[in-house]
């Protein structure tokens, strides 16, 4: 037998020995509580919260607009060439202050003329009435001067208004944005002039979710952030839109903010937090307690030394806890930690108490 043969020979019995030693040494290592019970999982440990009632508050934050208390695009109902322009851009305007006025020299021209003619409609008229009491005319000619009388007053109050609509006035006091026109220029009823708001006071505008819909009503208070400030803004809600948006399942509704101040500004981007009506008698269960299932969640109940799955219906909620509305009663003992390592059934040993 040569020396390669003696190796081989060796290494075979070497393995062989390793085999023999690892089979005895896996089953004198198996625990002595386990043995001859194949299957048997051990109990697991688990944290316990106690459902009690508590005062939930919650809010829930949409998206808003600033929006003008007032706001119009200035045209004129006239058109011609402007012949005055008191606008400046950037300033206030009280209700009433003349803004713009239109070249109207041929209405004030008929406006004479129908003065004039009017005086002597009115002469006869007061003639014919002295001639009938006497029956020198007869009733249809009397008749006769008095409507005519009566359509030459009509055209004296249509040419006085026509002149009226030369002139642009403020309809409220705000601030006056940047104007679109330069004296002189020719304006129809469609030409845009200027941009007035009144930011007195601002409005905000936003969205909030059908679900809610019934929570925020006329008076409700709300608050509201804006860029550029840390400034938390109240504002009171006064008008609620009375259909809820098919495409946005939201209702639109309007708030309105009595503060002055420069970082109001209409078209700004508003953060809306809403605060929904105390609730103090709520069950509240931590959120690492719920566990989510095909159609609404469950929490796993401590009954004895077994863990039992109880499927419950839930409310609202907030950053750290959710409302129980149904499922569970006051003093049930909950399943808050170990709930990934257990199932309907399972033995459990009680960690600690959470309250």
């Amino acid at each position: 037998m040569n020396s390669k043969s003696i190796i081989r020979i060796a290494i075979i019995l070497l393995v062989l020995a390793a085999l023999l030693l690892s089979k005895f040494y896996c089953q004198d290592s198996k625990p002595a509580s386990l043995a001859g019970k194949p299957g048997i999982k051990p109990p697991v440990k688990v944290g316990v919260y106690v459902v009690q009632k508590q005062t939930f508050t919650n809010s829930f934050n949409v998206s808003g607009n600033i929006l003008a208390n007032e706001q119009v695009d200035l045209k004129c109902e006239a058109q011609g060439i402007v012949i005055k322009l008191a606008i400046n851009e950037g300033s206030m305007v009280k209700k009433g202050d003349l803004l713009l006025k239109i070249n109207d020299a041929d209405l004030q021209a008929q406006l004479k003329k129908a003065d004039a003619n009017k005086k002597l409609k009115e002469d006869n008229e007061n003639r014919n009435r002295t001639l009938l009491a006497k029956e020198a005319i007869s009733k249809q000619d009397f008749d006769l001067s008095t409507s005519e009388l009566s359509g030459v007053n009509a055209d004296v109050e249509l040419l006085k208004e026509q002149i009226r609509k030369t002139e642009l006035h403020a309809p409220f006091s705000g601030v006056i944005g940047l104007r679109s026109i330069s004296q002189g220029a020719y304006v129809t009823p469609a030409t845009p002039i200027a941009s007035l708001q009144d930011i007195q006071k601002v409005k905000i505008e936003f969205a909030v979710p059908e679900k809610f819909a019934t929570s925020v009503q006329n008076g409700s208070i709300i608050s509201f952030t804006v860029s550029g400030t840390d400034k938390k803004y109240t504002a009171t809600v006064y008008a609620i839109e009375p259909k809820i948006a098919m495409q946005t399942r939201t209702i639109l509704t309007r708030a309105i903010c009595d503060e002055t101040d420069k970082h109001l500004i209409p078209g700004l981007f508003a953060n809306v937090s809403i605060t929904l009506p105390v609730s103090k008698n709520s069950f509240l269960i931590p959120t690492q307690a719920m566990v989510p299932i095909l159609k609404g969640q469950k929490v796993f109940l401590i009954q004895g030394d077994s863990a039992v799955e109880r499927i419950i219906k839930t409310g609202f909620r907030n950053e750290d806890k959710i409302e129980v509305t149904e499922g569970l009663h006051l003093g049930d003992s909950i399943i808050l930690e170990g709930i990934m390592y257990i199932k309907n059934g399972s033995k459990i040993i009680l960690n600690r108490r959470k309250k």
